[in-house]
């Protein structure tokens, strides 16, 4: 039988009142908010797709990250009131650098912009409003009148970025999923491509970024709701300069690419059901084994010596006196909690990755995977890097090792300006001085892990 299908949006746009904080995110080291600019508003959708009467329910929302425990109340709160099943949601970030601070935990209002409990507090007033919004599309989404829906596979080439590490190639992919009435009629795109939404800069305007722009066109030109789902761009940066217009131009050649490929009838395989989820939890390493008290006391005793010599106002500086909290406190995380998803269709299987995945990883999983595959980025919780091995083990050698979460010679410390600190993590992923990533490491985990859903 066919699948049946119904699709909704809200605006997320934060503003005051009633939402207590226009802080955003996206950037540091300092404090950075909107003042009432909005360049495009933000926007929450959501697919629902009923396979045999069973809803599979995806949302995509403008937001920089969604952290772990208001993924989990989200999901939890649909998973207790009957509404999908705990494998059959999906809910992944933009990661639009113009949107607002979601959440308190990581990456760290604290850390990150040095911003007080009072300004925290904000920030999780206006993320419960967001989250309370999300849940209440989701319900209403599936009190939708379904339209009976077939669905159809293709992708599409568009160059929107360049790889900022250096040691990996650009992904131009746009994947497309056709969702078309059982009369032939569109009924909606969902489509993707991997790319830091960076191209408008760091300036004091929200923004759904160049996924905003490139929706807007599709929806314009087709006439249906278009939903932007992004991929492995940990290391993918938008085109230079960074600027309105670049957010425009990026935009309308993503959208241009995406209405090109609907356009070609021939260029779809059919996706059928019956649909097969999955979801799993891995648990990634530090490369300093923090569950070792050794470790632990010289970890403090590096994280104190930061504390006396840097500045106050130094963000490593507040990273650092959190750390010796948390170790004094018996606080100190021993890993890093990582969700994979995977949702297989007859010819076509998702693989929805936590957290900002290099694109390696997409890379190594098409090469393992013969089929039609998708890789989205940024799903369901998002707190921090995952990258490959290789980025990993060459640390400050590979910009700056912001991506590996480690410089200046030491390994074991979270490195300066590195995503550790934002994300406050005590310590770089575990990676082999290796070419090819050793067991236990974190490509390995990853990559095994996928690799076992998608076969499974």
């Amino acid at each position: 039988m066919a699948f049946e299908a119904a699709v909704s949006e809200v605006d997320i746009t934060p503003v005051f009142p009633p939402y207590p904080s226009l802080w955003m995110g996206g950037y540091g080291w300092g404090p950075r908010g909107n003042h009432g600019e909005i360049a495009r508003r933000l926007r929450a959708q959501c697919l629902v797709i009923w396979d045999n009467g069973v809803p599979k329910v995806l949302v995509r929302a403008d937001l920089i990250s969604v952290p772990r425990d208001v993924h989990q109340f989200i999901r939890g709160t649909l998973v207790d009131e009957g509404l999908v099943a705990v494998d059959d949601f999906m809910l992944v970030a933009s990661h639009t650098h113009s949107g607002p601070l979601y959440g308190d935990t990581r990456p760290s209002p604290g850390v990150m912009m040095g911003l007080g409990q009072a300004d925290v507090d904000a920030v999780n007033g206006t993320t419960w409003l967001i989250t309370d919004a999300l849940v209440q599309l989701v319900r209403d989404t599936l009190d939708l009148e379904r339209t009976a829906v077939t669905l159809a596979y293709a992708e599409g080439r568009a160059k929107i970025g360049f790889n900022r590490v250096g040691n990996g190639g650009v992904l131009d992919a746009v994947p497309v999923l056709r969702v078309a009435t059982t009369g032939g009629d569109l009924f909606a795109v969902v489509f993707g491509a991997a790319c830091h939404p960076v191209s408008r800069g760091k300036d004091e305007v929200f923004d759904g970024e160049f996924p905003a722009v490139a929706a807007e066109f599709v929806e314009n030109e087709l006439g249906v709701p278009a939903l932007f789902l992004q991929g492995a761009c940990g290391d993918q940066e938008a085109e230079d300069p960074h600027s309105p217009a670049t957010t425009e131009h990026l935009g309308e050649v993503l959208g241009q690419e995406v209405v090109n490929v609907v356009g070609d009838d021939g260029g779809f395989a059919p996706v059928t059901g019956p649909v097969s989820t999955s979801m799993i939890e891995i648990q990634l390493p530090f490369h300093a084994d923090t569950t070792n008290p050794d470790v632990r006391a010289s970890l403090r005793s590096k994280y104190r010596m930061r504390s006396k010599v840097l500045d106050l106002l130094d963000a490593n500086r507040r990273h650092a006196d959190l750390m010796v909290r948390l170790i004094d406190n018996g606080e100190l995380p021993t890993s890093v909690p990582m969700p994979i998803q995977r949702w297989r269709f007859g010819g076509l299987s998702i693989i929805a990755l936590a957290h900002e995945p290099l694109s390696a990883y997409d890379v190594k999983l098409h090469e393992e995977f013969a089929g039609n595959l998708w890789v989205v980025g940024y799903a369901n919780e998002c707190e921090g890097y995952v990258a490959d091995n290789d980025t990993l083990r060459s640390g400050g050698n590979l910009h700056g090792g912001y991506e590996a979460g480690w410089n200046e010679g030491d390994d074991k410390i979270a490195g300066f300006g590195c995503f550790t600190i934002s994300y406050a993590w005590p310590s770089p992923l575990k990676f082999s001085n290796t070419a090819v990533a050793a067991a236990g490491t974190t490509e390995r985990i990853v990559m095994d892990a996928c690799v076992g859903l998608l076969n499974s």
